[in-house]
């Protein structure tokens, strides 16, 4: 028969104390209580008392299986310090803690709720990642998904390091608001280990050479389409894509804005491009000079057919144009995403080398961004050939490319 427990309490400057074993204690561990009177710490003592006394009642009673697994539990938490009450404890404390997360699925879901202003290209994109990430890894519960799991997932899912990061990213902002929930206590994605990427011998970003952009547009033609039986059958019209690229290499015009740009947001008299929260990635509005050689490009289109939206017809329609007319240039669509506006900011920073004229042209808010992304090793003498990039038959000064530029 096990010795029965006894409880005492005494005085202290603190005031009654009654020392709790973890056998009886609400907690699983030792825990030092005070009351204000010795009457308290008396009716404590005798609480305990009575609880221990139950116990030892229901151990009298314990079948040779759960004993059998007492000792074997004993076996494996020798060492670690606490009792079985604690373990006991823990368990159910996790447990507790991993009911209250969602499978990733759900979190994906709530995350999309979250993001219902943004941009549709990004929650597109966070849906597309939703689909792509494999099915045994959408159904965990958030509360059990670890660096090890989220780097299986992106393996099995992803090619290439942009790709990996850019999955890794999307699973970081999903897991990050069941964070904020509270659900789970930290992002298991900040303990992932990124392999750096090797540094490109040249620069870090990619720009079209003066070469590649005179291909672009001398493949801004109708391009003749084959049908099965090798006939040509009709064309793609491709020669409407010209001025839609001019506003990208010569005005920084992101790829998603030009889909929303119209001509009415187009004044040649004032010499700008009102870029409104309709049309800009960031929602904010913007005024972007046109320059000499966009204006020649402009030009190329009457007057009285400079309505509605610059792109030839859909954005779909835009997106396969584009394509042909990169292919047929040899220009590697993948490798060159954004380039015609990291070109715009690289060229014209080597001609006029005014910042913060740029910064308002491409609508960035931070000084940074210009090192990062068009910074580059450019002398005016190389940048000025790409400003007299024009359509047939027009002509510009050699060295009055940009107004004030020398």
């Amino acid at each position: 028969m096990p010795r029965e427990a006894s409880f005492d309490y005494r005085k202290t400057p603190k005031g009654w104390l009654v020392n709790i074993p973890g056998s009886v204690s609400d907690t699983g561990r030792f825990r030092r209580r005070y009351f204000t009177t010795r009457d308290e710490a008396k009716a404590e003592c005798i609480r305990l008392k009575e609880i221990s006394k139950g116990i030892r009642a229901l151990a009298t009673d314990i079948p040779a299986d759960l004993a059998a697994d007492a000792i074997r539990a004993r076996e494996l938490l020798d060492g670690f310090g606490i009792n079985l009450a604690q373990a006991a404890a823990f368990y159910a404390q996790h447990h507790d803690k991993r009911s209250k997360a969602p499978i990733l699925a759900d979190a994906w879901d709530t995350a999309l709720k979250h993001r219902e202003n943004h941009r549709p290209r990004t929650l597109a994109d966070i849906r597309a990642w939703k689909k792509a990430l494999p099915e045994w890894f959408m159904a965990m519960n958030c509360h059990d998904i670890t660096a090890a799991d989220i780097s299986k997932a992106l393996d099995e899912t992803t090619k290439g390091a942009t790709r990996w990061k850019t999955g890794m990213r999307n699973v970081s902002l999903v897991l990050g608001d069941v964070v904020k929930s509270g659900a789970i206590h930290e992002n298991p994605v900040k303990k992932i280990q990124v392999k750096r990427n090797p540094e490109k011998a040249d620069d870090e970003v990619v720009i079209y050479s003066t070469a590649e952009l005179t291909a672009l547009f001398a493949a801004c033609i109708d391009h003749p389409m084959k049908d099965e039986n090798g006939k040509t059958e009709k064309h793609r019209k491709c020669a409407g894509c010209a001025v839609p690229f001019a506003f990208q290499a010569f005005a920084g015009i992101r790829p998603e804005e030009i889909t929303k740009l119209q001509w009415k947001h187009v004044s040649l008299e004032l010499g700008n491009i009102r870029i409104g929260a309709d049309v800009a990635k960031k929602l904010y509005r913007r005024n972007v000079r046109i320059n000499p050689t966009l204006a020649a490009w402009i030009n190329t289109i009457p007057a009285e057919q400079r309505v509605g939206k610059i792109i030839p017809n859909s954005a779909d329609d835009w997106k396969q144009k584009g394509a042909k007319v990169r292919a047929k240039a040899g220009i590697d669509g993948h490798e060159k995403q954004d380039a015609l506006r990291h070109s715009f900011g690289s060229y014209m920073l080597a001609v006029e080398g005014d910042l913060d004229a740029l910064k308002q042209d491409m609508g960035h808010a931070h000084m940074a961004v210009f090192f990062t992304h068009y910074h580059k090793a450019l002398t005016k003498a190389e940048a000025l050939p790409y400003w007299q990039v024009l359509p047939p038959g027009a002509e510009l000064p050699k060295l009055q490319l940009v107004e004030g530029a020398a």
